[in-house]
Order: C-alpha cells, then structure tokens, then sequence
C-alpha cells in the first residue's frame, strides 16, 4: 500500500514538473530573463519543493493582472481594445492600460508576447508603436505569416480578448541630444522601435537631433504608418525615404514621394550616399530581418561608420 502511494506521489510530481521550452519558443532578441532562464529558474523551485515534499514553495502565480507594474519575469494581462487590419498581412492592435497609467517604456523598447496554439506555448518579440508617454494604452504592430504559429494567435484575436506580455526588454535607451543626427534603417515591421524614438524627439522642442529615416519596403501599398510619416517630415529636422523593391516606376506613385522614393534594395551605394548626406555625424539605429541586419551592418562599415556608431535592434 505504501509503494502504491509513493508511486502516485512521484506521479503527481512529474506533472508538476515544468516542461522544458522548444527552441523555437525563445523569441530570439537577447532577452534578460529568456523563456530558458524562466524555466531553469522553475525547475530549481520545482526540484526545491520535491526533496522537501513541499508543495507550497511551488505557489505564485504566472499570470497577473494589469494592475500591476511590468515585469521581465511575469506575464500580465492586457485587454485588448482594437484590432485594425493595416495591409493584407499586417495588424496594430490596441491594448488598454488601467486607469490613466503608461506602459513605462524607453522608446525603443520591446515587450514578449506569450501565446497558446495547439497546446503549443510560443513567445515573440514586439516593440510597442505608440508614444512613450502614452496614457491609458499601447499599441503594436504585428505582421503575420501564413505559417507561422504566433501569426494563428494574432489573427483570432478580437475586441475584449486578453493578451499576455512581460517586459520591458531592449539595450538602446534613447536621450534627447544624445546624438547629432539618428540615421534610421528600418525594413517592414522594423519600423516599429523607430516610431517611438521618432515622435520622442519631435514631441520635444528642445532637442535638436536630426533625424534621417529610411524604410524599405516591398511595394508602395505595402509602406506602413503613411499618415504618421508625413506628419513627421513635416518637421524641420526630420527626413524621410523609401526604397521599394517589387516597384519600378515614380509615375505610379503619389507626387509626394517621387522625389523620396528609389527602387531596388538598400546596397553599399545607396548607403554611401545616405550617410554622405546626413547633416551631422550619424548614429544609425538598424531593425529588420536578421538578413537586413546583417547586410546593413556591413554596407555601414563600409560606409565609414565605426562598430559603436550604430546599434542592431
């Protein structure tokens, strides 16, 4: 009778037991803690709790409200408020703060989503789009893909669903006047820690950063936040372009950007250029593909930039 009941004892155990992330759950962007170091942390308690029979030291719950502050370490729980479909493939959905409360992020900063499909728990990086000083909200930008497993979550997202996020992540912390001139390099979504940062510096008539943004996108349909941009190269400071690979005639596009626009990819050339033409010295900021990081890092060494002179989201 005893053994029966030691057997059902490590039994009911190994069920507490925390299950070990799949490479693919870790979102991939450095973070501090990762999915790993949460389940090795798990694990120790979950070990403690067994040699002690203790069942209590395993208590604390994962999930908490949006009541609470952030945590690297802790999923909470946001309402979301809107789901806006901003091209074929690509949501910005709106997350409700309680009260009148901000998110308190740096601009630039990231968050991880945590996502349940099939029994499968997945997490992805995303950097909220909204501004850092924004009151009772925050919103994302998420591209989704055909066959992507995070993309199924997102899509059946809906008014009133809750999302689960932890955070704040990211080493680039933006100061007004830090720098001469920020050379932004963004492709697709990675646009998204550039907005932020972007409006933090137009919202502050004392700083004085120029400001040259480059994004690279497929076709003109395909360029996010159009509105947004414009406004923002209406500033004195502020410069914007476009280079569209899947485009190949300015008379199909607006009067407005004829003359921001080339086609083709971002190569050594262009960036030459680029950097040939900032007003001051430039820190270049870089997100996108880890391909198009890659490639950019490289034409900016080329370019003459030194290996602290710019910073890979």
């Amino acid at each position: 009778m005893m053994d029966e009941r030691e057997e059902d004892d490590n039994e009911a155990w190994l069920l507490l037991r925390p299950v070990e992330p799949l490479p693919s759950q870790c979102c991939g962007s450095g973070c501090s803690p990762c999915v790993f170091d949460l389940y090795h942390r798990d694990l120790a308690r979950w070990e403690a709790a067994r040699a002690s029979k203790d069942r209590s030291l395993l208590s604390g719950e994962e999930v908490q409200s949006c009541s609470s502050s952030l945590s690297p370490e802790t999923f909470l729980a946001f309402s979301i408020t809107t789901v806006d479909k901003v091209t074929k493939d690509t949501y910005c959905a709106r997350f409700a703060l309680p009260g009148n409360s901000q998110l308190g992020l740096w601009p630039g900063q990231h968050l991880i989503l945590r996502g349940i499909v099939d029994g499968l728990e997945i997490q992805r990086a995303y950097t909220p789009i909204s501004p850092a000083n924004a009151k009772g909200y925050f919103e994302v930008l998420i591209k989704c893909y055909q066959t992507g497993l995070m993309s199924q979550y997102v899509k059946s997202w809906k008014a009133g669903d809750t999302a689960f996020w932890r955070g704040p992540f990211g080493g680039f912390f933006y100061k007004p006047n830090q720098y001469g001139e920020l050379l932004m390099l963004a492709a697709g979504t990675g646009l998204a820690p550039m907005v932020p940062i972007l409006q933090s510096i137009t919202d502050n008539a004392d700083d004085e950063t120029f400001v040259t943004l480059v994004g690279c996108f497929k076709t003109f349909e395909g360029i996010y936040l159009k509105p947004f941009l414009q406004e923002q190269a209406r500033f004195w400071n502020v410069r914007t372009f476009f280079v569209l690979s899947q485009e190949n005639s300015l008379e199909q596009l607006p009067w407005s950007y004829r003359g921001k626009t080339c086609f083709g990819r971002l190569a050594q050339d262009l960036m030459e250029e680029l950097v040939s033409s900032c007003r001051r010295k430039p820190f270049a900021l870089v997100c996108g593909s880890a391909e198009f990081t890659k490639d950019m890092a490289r034409c900016l060494l080329y370019a003459g930039l030194d290996e602290d002179s710019y910073f890979l989201f």
